[in-house]
């Protein structure tokens, strides 16, 4: 290559009076200089389109990593829910268990040994998860417990039942006469128990019954203890079922230590066999 082929001169004119210049550049280097200059250009376009790619592509995972987080949200909110109503299910079905349990000691508390199988005639168990159905079960379970409470069952005391309701031959006298309740004998002391919540109306002496305890109860109910050796209510006292009326004792006409025990309802007198003893 000759020496004037290997060099550019740029002349660079001058302003206000300003000298021209001359500037003497070699060709191969100002060859490789723009070769790099396109290079470097090049790779800073290409850098900056993937970028701005590569941005984009960051963005649409951004939105739809953001999208299922709300769609997480969404189903953790509803597994939160759900978890909630499994539990409530499962507080109320084991508070509806106590409430029979409490049904059932109740029940065997009065005598009452057999109780019926399943609730509302059900033979199964529940297939769906349904807590309307088990409050429903709860309220009636409430109303079922509140009732046995105000109902006279089972025997105001444990023993051997010495006379039972109806014609008899009076011990007294000899004559076949209609015996008012029954008489249970049991040692002299034993405590002698309301058979129902209720109010005491009465609590004294009262002829040949001895000393005497009369309870008026819910549902047109009244029930008397008769031949007590000691009164232990006053009359107006509320009592609950079980609670001590008094205790075991041969007052007024009484041939030994027993009660003497009588069931009203609406004035009129009732077997007390068929609450002492209930067959399913």
């Amino acid at each position: 290559m000759r020496e004037k082929d290997r060099y550019v001169n740029i002349l660079i004119v001058g302003y206000g009076g300003r000298k021209a210049k001359s500037l003497k550049l070699n060709v191969t280097f100002l060859k490789r200089t723009l070769v790099l200059s396109g290079i470097l250009f090049a790779g800073v376009l290409t850098f900056s389109l993937l970028s701005f790619y590569e941005n984009l592509s960051l963005k649409r995972e951004v939105a739809q990593l953001k999208a299922e987080r709300e769609k997480l949200k969404v189903l953790l909110a509803k597994e939160q829910e759900r978890n909630s109503y499994l539990q409530e299910f499962k507080d109320k079905v084991k508070l509806l268990e106590g409430k029979l349990v409490t049904i059932d000691k109740f029940l065997r508390e009065k005598g009452i040994r057999r109780v019926p199988s399943g609730v509302g005639g059900a033979k199964t168990k529940l297939d769906i998860l349904d807590i309307e159905y088990v409050s429903f079960l709860h309220e009636e379970a409430d109303k079922f417990q509140k009732y046995l409470s105000r109902v006279p069952l089972g025997p105001p005391v444990w023993g051997k039942i010495t006379s039972r309701y109806g014609y008899r031959t009076d011990p007294f006298t000899g004559n076949y006469e209609f015996h008012e309740g029954v008489d249970i004998k049991a040692p002299w002391g034993t405590r002698v128990r309301a058979t129902a919540d209720g109010k005491v109306i009465y609590a004294g002496w009262k002829g040949g019954y001895g000393k005497v305890v009369i309870l008026q109860h819910a549902y047109g109910f009244r029930t008397m203890y008769a031949h007590l050796s000691k009164i232990s209510v006053n009359p107006g006292q509320w009592v609950k079922s079980g609670d001590v009326v008094g205790y075991v004792g041969s007052t007024g006409r009484s041939t030994g230590p027993h009660v003497h025990y009588e069931v009203w309802r609406y004035s009129k007198r009732e077997n007390p066999i068929k609450y002492m003893y209930v067959r399913w």
